[in-house]
């Protein structure tokens, strides 16, 4: 960027040759761009263009607060992800093997978490730390009410249950290792209003207003970058794509259904899921890392 140019210069001279080539390759007619602003007039006058920013606001974040994680396939690091309004800061701290805060009657699946956390030279990382959250089985999120999701409007009741409900922060063992035990999440919606003008966009593309099952994670360790980001199950329909954008192939996780529960201390069936945690050491750290 020159200094006779602006950052907003610079920024829409790119955008608009990207437009541009969208419309020269899609023989995109006049009629076409007309319509297109009047829909944007209608999000307006619906008051939903604050809702509107979910389109991109992903993409957004991936290039500012997570680019100390752009482009994971170069070494292996594990993929980033926004942390979401839903993070409350001071979880509390458990031990690898943990069982998450939950209800003694809490519904949904049974599911246990485990893996290793380790650097994307392959050396693991010993007392590692990992923040987790989640949804419940009932679509609510604990110690939340609708109002901390705006200017999404996301139904979320969370009265009578624990604020700590499914949060933690988990301390992985001498060797990287971490297990944990929770539940298969519910879903979470974006909450668009169903004849609004961005829900009728969304349905015209086929997207849904939910996000994929999911469960939250922030991951720490002495030496490295620490990294926010989410893991996906596979057979969830909604990792093909929804209102946000795809879901990172490498997020999605098999589960492997068991039938063993009493020797777990069960009294139904439950779930397992192994997710390995790659992270990558500060600019400090490789510095000092023997060749």
């Amino acid at each position: 960027m020159s200094e006779s140019q602006s950052r907003l210069q610079v920024v829409f001279a790119d955008l608009r040759r990207a437009v541009d080539d969208v419309i020269v390759k899609h023989q995109v007619t006049l009629e076409e761009l007309l319509t297109t602003i009047e829909w944007l007039q209608q999000v307006a006058d619906a008051g939903e263009l604050p809702s509107a920013s979910i389109l991109f606001y992903k993409t957004v974040l991936k290039g500012t607060a997570g680019a100390t994680y752009a482009h994971p396939e170069k070494d292996g690091a594990s993929h980033w992800e926004m942390e979401g309004p839903a993070h409350r800061p001071g979880a509390p701290v458990l031990h690898s093997p943990a069982v998450l805060p939950m209800r003694p009657d809490e519904p949904g699946e049974p599911l246990i978490v485990s893996g290793t956390v380790r650097t994307t030279t392959g050396d693991p990382l010993p007392g590692a730390a990992l923040e987790i959250w989640q949804i419940d089985a009932n679509n609510v999120y604990s110690g939340m009410d609708t109002s901390d999701f705006e200017p999404l409007n996301i139904p979320n009741d969370s009265t009578g249950i624990p604020v700590d409900n499914l949060r933690a922060r988990i301390i992985a063992d001498a060797e990287g290792r971490y297990e944990f035990r929770t539940v298969m999440p519910g879903t979470e919606t974006f909450g668009l209003a169903t004849d609004s003008p961005l829900a009728t966009f969304t349905r015209a593309l086929r997207l849904q207003g939910l996000r994929p099952l999911h469960i939250h994670a922030i991951v720490s360790a002495d030496g490295c970058l620490p990294l926010t980001t989410q893991i996906y199950f596979d057979g969830d329909p909604l990792v093909a794509g929804t209102i946000e954008g795809n879901v990172p192939a490498d997020a999605v996780k098999t589960t492997t259904r068991h039938d063993d529960h009493r020797a777990r201390g069960l009294d139904r069936p439950y779930r397992t899921l192994t997710y390995d945690f790659v992270l990558r050491p500060t600019a400090k750290a490789a510095a000092v890392t023997p060749q």
